[in-house]
Order: C-alpha cells, then structure tokens, then sequence
C-alpha cells in the first residue's frame, strides 16, 4: 500500500534534503529529456557543454534552500549560457530559485532579486532575437516569433519570460510570509509555554516560601512553649505534683493544637485524591493576642499586653500581627534568661499598626534568631518578609535600658490591605 500525498508531504517536510534531493532529480530528469530531443535536429553544443550544465544545474536546486540568492545568481548564469549554446532547460532553473528566495528570504529582498531576474530575462530575450535573426542555430521551441521589427520580437520573447517569472515570484513571496507567519506563531506558542513554566516555578516557590513561614512560627511557638512548660513541670514533680500535671496538660494541649494547624496547612497544599479533607478552622488575628499571651504566661514568661485604638478588620492584616507577636514572644522566651516580664504594644491608627515587643533581661540574648548570632534562625527573616508586605519597617536588638527590643511598623491601604 503506497503511502498518501499528506503522508509525503509531511516527510519531505521533516526531512529537507530529501526535498532537495527530489527536486534535483526532476530537474534531472527535465534537462535530460530535453537534450535527447534537442538532438533531432542537433544543435553545435559538445556534449560536455550540455553535461555541465546538467550538473551545475543539479547542484543549484539541491543548494537553493540554503544559499537562495546566490543560487538565483547562478541560475541566470546557467541560463544565459544554455540560451547562447545550449538546450534552454536552464531557464527552468530561474524560476526554482526565485521562487526560493521569496520563500526564505525577507520580502524586500525577493523583490530586488525579481527585478534583477528580469533584467536578466530581459537580455536573455534579446539573445534569443538576435540569434534567430543571425541565422544561428537555434532549438526549435527556443525560437521567438520573428518579424521585420527586431524590437517588437524582443518584447514578445520578454513578456513570455517575464509573466512566468512574476508568477512564482508572487507564489514564493506567499509562501515566505506563511512560513514566517506560522514560524511567529510557533514561536510566540513556546514563549508563552516558557513564561507559563517560570511563573508557575514562581508562584511554587512562593507558596513554598510561605508554607515554611507559617510552619516556623507555628512550631517554633509552640516547641518552645512546650519546652518551658515541660521543664517546668520536671522541676515541680518531687515538691508540688499538682502543679507538675497541671503543665503537662498544658504541654499535652499545646501539641494538640499545634498538630492541628499542621494538619491544616499541609492538607492545604495536597494533590493526591486519597488525601483526606484539611481541618477547616478560622486563622488566627489581633482578637487572639490575648489568648496569646496567657499561652506564654503559662510557659513561665509573664506578658504584659497592651493594645490602643481599633484594630484593623482585613484579616490579613490582622494574621500577620499576630504572627509578628508570636515571633516576637517565641524569641524571648527562648533567649531572654532571666527576664521578669515582656511588654507586647499593639498600637493601631489609621492605615498604620506599630508593635514593640521588649523583655526586661538583664542582658541582651545571646542568640536572637536573625541577629549577629553564629547561626542565626528564620525568625526576624521572617518579620521582616511580613513586614515587607505592607511598606513597614523592623527595627530589633538591644533597647537602652536593658533587654532585648523589636519594633515593627506596617502601612496598608486598600490596595495593600
């Protein structure tokens, strides 16, 4: 079963050599037959001559892809070397490669190439009408129509050569703009496939960014608490048994929530079908900082909390105070030894909340997360990501008096908000 036409086109398509190579042949195969019957009534051409031009007009078609004008400059060469000795069959040659610079060179530069073709042809014309009038030997079908006015039989054999040569000129522009057309669109296609793929990787990226945050505040928080309270409790067992359960309860309660938040923010970002539905529960904001604070006041670290003015009702806004509360506290709970109480300020005005978190150690914390420590942590990265979010500002390390102090100020507006 023979291929279809779609089926060939489709291969010579992938495989332009192949395209050449069956073009080549054709032109072969045209120029042979066309000297075998050149021979009845024989021409004064050497065979050589006639072979020659047989190659040099296969080498033409097989590299016209390639080098398309300096391929239509040969072809006018061939062709007036075989008008003036030869069969003619290289005239053929002139339409291939114009048809060929149209198609994979600019616009302007088929047109030029046109225009030189036809001078081209137009002098070839004139070869023709001379040699006819000469007496010289001429192929038959070479033959331009004779009558007494040379000029008349010059523009006859010119507009024969000039109208085939406007015709694929006008079918290889054609298809040169549809080439590029469909080459634009290809292009256009990958580029938008290339930008989709980054700005996917971009939004992974930031979904990844704010799912470690999240996890770092929440562990953080609640690790250390569970380390004071439990701490506590092992120093509470032998003299006061009660208030040793009492912690650990509180211990045991902690590690409850804080799996539940896991559970909530990982189940949030899984794809497989058998995962099971997220915990759906409220985020927490500027109403919690009060539970918030008796949180760390069980831990062993008094927090004195006040908040003035009214508290923003975006909820956004709202988490990323609370957060910046928690990271704060977490912080001196960690770090500050020694401190008695750690003031929480929660200033709100319009447009803009100030937070001022500070212990009252008596000296600085040696390994604040983010500070100058050896191996500093995520915490202050990520106050000041959050604080990024809304044009703010952080300002964090030792206050005057003693201790350690953070200071954050976040604008919003409705577009920020």
């Amino acid at each position: 079963m023979l291929p279809s036409p779609g089926a060939w086109r489709r291969t010579l398509r992938r495989h332009p050599w192949l395209s050449d190579a069956v073009s080549a042949g054709l032109y072969g195969l045209l120029a042979a037959g066309l000297a075998l019957i050149s021979a009845n009534p024989p021409l004064r051409t050497p065979v050589w001559f006639t072979l020659a031009l047989l190659v040099a007009g296969i080498a033409t078609v097989l590299f016209r892809r390639r080098r398309p004008v300096l391929m239509l400059a040969a072809a006018t060469g061939l062709c007036l070397l075989s008008l003036a000795g030869g069969t003619g069959a290289e005239t053929v040659l002139t339409l291939i490669t114009l048809h060929a610079v149209g198609t994979y060179r600019s616009a302007p530069t088929a047109w030029v190439s046109y225009l030189a073709a036809s001078l081209v042809a137009c002098g070839a014309a004139w070869i023709l009408v001379v040699r006819a009038n000469d007496g010289l030997p001429l192929w038959e079908p070479l033959a331009p129509p004779t009558s007494a006015d040379p000029v008349n039989d010059w523009l006859n054999a010119a507009l024969l050569m000039l109208i085939p040569l406007l015709i694929a000129q006008l079918f290889g522009v054609n298809a040169g703009q549809r080439r590029r057309y469909v080459a634009a669109l290809v292009d256009r296609a990958v580029r938008l496939e290339r930008e989709r793929d980054q700005q996917a990787q971009i939004a992974r990226a930031g979904e990844r960014e704010r799912i470690a945050r999240e996890m770092h505040d929440v562990m953080a928080h609640s690790v250390s608490v569970m380390v004071a309270l439990s701490e506590g409790a092992r120093a509470a067992a032998a003299e006061r048994p009660t208030d040793s359960m009492a912690a650990m309860g509180q211990v045991a309660e902690t590690g409850r929530h804080t799996l539940g938040e896991l559970r909530r923010l990982l189940g949030a970002v899984r794809t497989d079908g058998d995962a099971p539905a997220p915990e759906h529960a409220p985020q927490p904001g500027a109403p919690q900082l009060t539970d918030l604070a008796a949180q760390f006041g069980l831990a062993g670290l008094p927090v004195r909390l006040e908040v003035t003015g009214s508290a923003s009702a975006d909820p956004a806004v709202g988490l990323t105070v609370y957060r910046i509360v928690q990271e704060s506290l977490t912080n001196a709970l960690r770090h500050a030894h020694g401190a008695t109480e750690v003031t929480a300020t929660v200033t709100w005005s319009a447009g803009c909340v100030t937070i001022l978190v500070q212990d009252d150690a008596p000296a600085a914390p040696d390994a604040v997360a983010g500070s100058d420590a050896p191996q500093p942590g995520r915490g202050l990265v990520g106050i000041r990501e959050r604080a990024a979010l809304y044009a703010g500002s952080v300002e964090a390390g030792p206050a005057v008096d003693g201790g350690w102090l953070v200071r954050v100020t976040l604008f919003w507006t409705k577009e920020t908000a």
